[in-house]
């Protein structure tokens, strides 16, 4: 049955009773008897459900001019003379006739709507109407206030807090009592899986439970709190809001690098930043006045939008659904409004006009993002790791730059041989020779153009590999000696470096009549041989057409077999620019300023220390390179004042169809921007967690408490408007959303409130009368029990199995998965590379998550494939889900793990070990039976095993879960294995009793 319906059979029932108190601010008021009728209780479900979509805030669906979701529209006389609600006068209440019509054309709703109003129902309107149709604000959208605890309650001895108090009196309301505390190890075990999303490890467990300390429970919490594993386990909680992922999205779904912002909430998280100051960094953390790095890596939580790079794809229009999915997603996540329904038209049925949804566009349409495949903006994020090890790079090339020890007296001595030398040659320096690149064979049509082609020249292939024989060093006073085969055996080239000048010698080289040796420089021929004696360019055309910095070279060998040679450079050594001026001035002449830059210059270059030069060089260059490889973010950053757009109602939804400008302002039914705030997205942050703001708060601590009690007390957690469920304990959801702003927004201590109180404590066991009076648990008169979230039974397996891998933070993880999931139309990297190493069993939070195809084995469980915002995880059961926890490579692992701690760890005969493993499983321990029934499966499975050893060795034989524990058969830790893998599927392991 519809939970809307059950809210109105319950009033049918009479469950209204009196002194049942109900009141939130002023949006509900106290229920002193049974025939008194709340608005927002009884009345505005049904107008929501039945009316508001033709009779509501939608002017461009409004039927007849009539609006029935305020007093003023719905008792105002029409042109007709009408009144839809005439207050206290059945008679006069148009509404009254038309619902208890029969005639098709007047009844309401209208037929083909597909609604229908029953007899009760009818009377209800009606007795609303006679009693003054008394119309209230809806409740959410009242600022809460801190409610008194119900008297009744202060006489008991149960509550251990006032939030039990408030808990207590909607229980004795329904005639129901608590249930007892869970047992210790129950109770324990709960609030770790809870707060860490991890089992105790038996060890600690069992010294906490035995413990004397009266307030052990407490410590164990704060304990808990404190733990990095908490950050994980909730940051799992928030990135479901993010939409946290590796992947872009749409259809070719390319990798992204923005893992930071994931590792960045569990810090937060850790370090128990305040909610509010959480909020605004994540919102608006680059708008800070001198944000920090952090501050503005936090604003990538809405980066985390897709975006489509696809050809043919238009920029503005994923740009514009990056746009809405952030307003849509800051609505919903921080006061739980259905806001995108206003990006076609007005709400319908909330205080959100389409003009409005456009006004707090504009806070998010300032962003230089633009739908790009460079992500940008971005910038570097480096983990303290990076820093580290770039710090250790910088040090590795300033121990090699040996040369700043030098004296200066050596350095001056250096100095003056190098101008001597430099200026013997005038003012066109040296020359060294360099990048070597064998040319040929040319083809004849080309040949004396392939000097002119950088794509052919940049395609040669290295001169080392394809000149047969040896080279000596280059760049050696002497020269090099090249060997080749052709165009003659045994024949070389000698080519002479100086300083300044080089030439050519053939060796042993017969050429014809049409051969010889051709010496191009910069496109122009120095000289062509046609003997077999040597080639001297012609030194002084040479100097003269050097170049500062490179020249390009052509050695062309030219012979009947057609034209071959080789490429290379050289490189003028006369600096250039200022430094050249200086040195062609007398050293007498130069200023103190002038000496010193010519110093400085010549000790970058000194062929004295050429060595530790290539070598510094090197190093600076891994250091860079290792700099350019550290991540880099998408963050979110605002255009320049210049460049800032225009935002306009966009008709029917369309960026093609703008209609008028507005400006960014917030929404008018709730309180003003803060006075001091700016209009813009660090203003709007502001405005959210501003203490008048009725919805954070509220929707924040029922996020909360949805994650522990399985249920929000608002269920529908992605909305609380007037389509949303009542909340079931209105008063404790008031009173903790004030306790929880008068905290300072405290995430740690608001948890420490809820699972140290006694409705959290208590037995989940299910009693006849609970299932008679509340079989859904809505009134906690017992704790709920559910399935753990998909990552934390990943995680529980493989911390019970001795695995899993405590490294925090990093890039993300491939844990093994089935086959070619990625083998689909993507573009760029289809490869799952397994992990092999440590990160194989790390925890869920890190495992990769690619959009389109996201982990399955985390998938089967719920998990969101954060394709949109989601809100709250709806949980399923399909056989599927058996099919992982059975047959998926990486859950066996974790059972092939937990059989080698079983042998390794526990003492004892068989029964007695399979009763240890049970109670490290479940928390509990095991009934003989249940125990027998393993024992008789462990004893048919050796004795399986044992006959079939190649089987035994498949199952046992697996390094990368530890060591065969000594003294054990592989037929033996076969046979735990399969134990083991039944003690992994039990209901108890999944769920939180």
């Amino acid at each position: 049955m519809h939970r809307r319906v059950r809210q109105f059979a319950a009033i049918q029932r009479g469950l209204t009773r009196l002194g049942v108190a109900a009141a939130i601010g002023t949006g509900w008021v106290s229920i002193h008897a049974q025939d008194q009728i709340s608005y927002n209780r009884d009345i505005r479900p049904l107008l929501s459900q039945n009316c508001f979509s033709c009779h509501g805030a939608d002017e461009g669906a409004r039927e007849a001019n009539l609006r029935l979701d305020n007093f003023e529209s719905a008792t105002s006389p029409s042109r007709k003379g009408r009144t839809a609600i005439a207050p206290g006068s059945l008679e006069n209440s148009q509404m009254v006739s038309r619902i208890s019509s029969d005639d098709p054309d007047e009844i309401m709703p209208p037929p083909d709507s597909g609604r229908k109003l029953n007899e009760g129902q009818k009377q209800l309107l009606s007795r609303w109407i006679e009693s003054g149709a008394n119309y209230e604000q809806h409740w959410a959208f009242v600022p809460p206030t801190r409610p008194e605890p119900p008297e009744e309650s202060l006489k008991s001895d149960w509550p251990q807090n006032e939030l039990d108090q408030f808990i207590l009196s909607r229980m004795q309301d329904h005639g129901l009592k608590p249930s007892p505390e869970a047992e210790a190890a129950t109770l324990f075990r709960r609030v770790a899986l809870d707060l860490t999303g991890l089992p105790p490890e038996p060890d600690e467990l069992e010294a906490a439970i035995n413990s004397e300390d009266p307030f052990a429970y407490e410590h164990w919490v704060d304990r808990l709190l404190q733990k990095p594993e908490f950050g994980e386990r909730w940051a799992s909680v928030w990135l479901d809001l993010a939409r946290y992922a590796d992947s872009a999205g749409y259809g070719s779904d390319p990798l992204r690098d923005i893992w930071r912002y994931r590792d960045w909430v569990i810090q937060a998280l850790n370090s128990n930043m305040p909610f509010d100051e959480f909020t605004i960094q994540q919102i608006a953390g680059d708008l800070l006045p001198d944000a920090t790095e952090d501050q503005i890596l936090a604003t990538a939580f809405h980066r985390n939008t897709k975006t489509n790079t696809e050809g043919g794809t238009d920029d503005e229009e994923f740009r514009v659904e990056a746009v809405r999915d952030r307003i849509n997603t800051t609505m919903q996540v921080w006061m739980g409004l259905t806001f995108g329904c206003a990006q076609c038209h007005t709400h319908k049925y909330d205080p959100i006009s389409h003009k409005e949804y456009y006004q707090m566009f504009g806070y998010f349409n300032q962003t230089a993002d633009n739908d790009r495949p460079s992500e940008e903006p971005r910038i570097s994020t480096p983990t303290p790791e990076n820093l580290i090890r770039l710090a250790e790079l910088h040090a590795q090339a300033d121990v090699v730059a040996k040369f700043e020890t030098v004296s200066n007296e050596v350095w001056r001595q250096w100095q003056e041989q190098w101008e001597s030398t430099l200026k013997s040659s005038g003012p066109t320096g040296g020359v060294v020779l360099s990048d070597w690149r064998w040319a040929g064979p040319f083809e004849a049509e080309n040949f004396d153009e392939a000097f002119k082609k950088d794509s052919e020249l940049s395609e040669l292939s290295d001169f080392s590999e394809l000149v047969d024989g040896s080279t000596q060093d280059l760049e050696s006073t002497d020269g090099a000696v090249i060997l080749f085969k052709e165009p003659k055996e045994n024949s070389a080239v000698y080519l002479t470096r100086t300083v300044h000048s080089w030439t050519t010698r053939p060796v042993e080289f017969s050429l014809g009549s049409d051969d010889g040796i051709q010496f191009w420089l910069n496109d122009q021929r120095l000289v062509s041989n046609k003997t077999s004696r040597a080639a001297e360019p012609d030194q002084e055309k040479a100097r003269g057409m050097l170049k500062p910095g490179d020249n390009k070279v052509v050695l062309k060998i030219v012979n009947g077999g057609g034209p071959s040679g080789f490429y290379f450079n050289i490189t003028s050594t006369w600096p250039d620019g200022e430094i050249g001026d200086i040195l062609s001035m007398d050293s007498s002449d130069r200023t103190d300023e002038q000496k010193d830059k010519l110093a400085r210059y010549y000790r970058t270059l000194s062929p004295a220390l050429r060595e530790e030069q290539l070598q510094l060089a090197q190093a600076r260059q891994t250091a860079k390179s290792y700099e350019n490889s550290m991540p880099r973010t998408p963050i979110m950053k605002e255009l320049p004042e210049d460049e800032r757009r225009k935002t306009f109602i966009m008709i029917a939804g369309s960026f093609l169809n703008p209609g008028d400008p507005v400006e960014a302002a917030p929404l008018t039914s709730f309180h003003p921007m803060p006075e001091d705030a700016p209009n813009n997205r660090l203003g709007l942050a502001r405005w959210l967690v501003d203490r008048r703001n009725p919805l954070t708060a509220r929707v924040t601590v029922n996020r909360f408490w949805s994650r522990l009690f399985g249920e929000g007390i608002v269920s529908t957690e992605e909305d609380f408007g007037s389509q949303g469920e009542l909340p079931t304990h209105p008063l404790a959801l008031d009173w903790l959303a004030v306790d929880f702003m008068e905290s300072g927004w405290n995430v740690k201590e608001l948890l420490k409130t809820l699972v140290t109180s006694s409705t959290y404590r208590q037995s989940s066991k299910v009693t006849d009368e609970h299932l008679e009076k509340d079989p859904d648990n809505r009134w906690l008169a017992r704790a709920p029990r559910f399935r753990l979230p998909a990552e934390a039974w990943r995680d529980q397996a493989l911390s019970l199995a001795g695995l899993l891998t405590p490294k925090m933070y990093g890039e993300s993880v491939f844990p093994p998965q089935p086959p070619n999931m990625w083998q689909a139309a993507f573009n760029g990297q289809r490869n799952w590379a397994t992990d092999t190493d440590e990160d194989r069993f790390r925890r869920g939070v890190y495992v990769f998550l690619r959009r389109t195809v996201p982990y399955p084995g985390l998938a089967t469980f719920d998990a969101p494939s954060r394709e949109v915002c989601t809100l709250r995880r709806i949980r399923t059961n399909t056989p599927l889900q058996a099919f992982v926890t059975l047959n998926d490579p990486g859950f066996f692992e974790a059972a092939q793990g937990l059989a080698k701690r079983i042998v390794r760890e526990t003492e004892g005969d068989v029964s007695d070990r399979i009763a240890t493993g049970y109670q490290w499983v479940t928390g509990g321990a095991a009934e003989a039976e249940e125990v027998q029934a393993l024992v008789e499966l462990f004893e048919a499975e050796l004795e399986f095993y044992e006959q079939h050893p190649e089987n035994a060795k498949k199952l046992s034989n697996n390094p990368l879960t530890g060591p065969m524990p000594a003294q054990c058969s592989e037929a033996e830790l076969a046979a735990w294995t399969v134990v083991t893998n039944v003690l992994l599927n039990l209901d108890r392991f999944f769920m939180k009793g």
